[in-house]
């Protein structure tokens, strides 16, 4: 959880203004939600954890009204669960598309569980097709800005999502 409260005090220390409107939060509440996506698949990988261990701590988490002392918006339960659940059902469908994406230069075994992760959901959410698919390369490359300031990774993000836009 340390790093969804990172980036909650990364965006938020962002805002200059007060938003009001209801679309504003909806975004930043997506956001907050994707992210929460993100952190349950790598959990799923890096420590071998099955979906529904991840439903019900992710449940539990939604719940909550701080982490670690800092207050949050609370996410969008539903479309957490929804990437995740595509992800982790279509796992072998997305980790081929990746590998496409990749053009035989690297290998998603290859490359950090993090990366990963993010690839493996914004992949699921396009699957979803709710989301308009430039929402989702946008969303998952701030994302990944997040884990990886230096903005190589974001470049690679952006690149192997729009390739795999052309593929779904």
């Amino acid at each position: 959880m340390q790093c969804f409260v990172e980036y909650y005090k990364n965006k938020r220390k962002g805002v200059s203004k007060i938003v009001t409107s209801a679309k504003s939060y909806d975004y930043k509440k997506n956001t907050i939600s994707r992210l929460f996506a993100v952190q349950a698949l790598f959990q799923m990988e890096a420590n071998g954890k099955r979906y529904s261990t991840i439903k019900k701590e992710l449940k539990e988490t939604f719940y909550m009204q701080q982490i670690q002392g800092e207050e949050f918006l609370k996410p969008n339960y539903l479309l957490s669960q929804k990437i995740i659940e595509q992800a982790a059902k279509n796992q072998i469908k997305i980790d081929i598309k990746i590998n496409m994406a990749f053009n035989n230069l690297w290998n998603l075994k290859t490359i950090d569980t993090t990366l990963r992760a993010i690839l493996r959901a914004a992949s699921g959410e396009l699957l979803n097709r709710k989301t308009p698919k430039k929402v989702i390369i946008s969303e998952y490359v701030s994302i990944t800005g997040t884990f990886y300031p230096r903005g190589q990774e974001q470049k690679l993000v952006n690149g192997l999502l729009n390739k795999i836009i052309e593929d779904l």
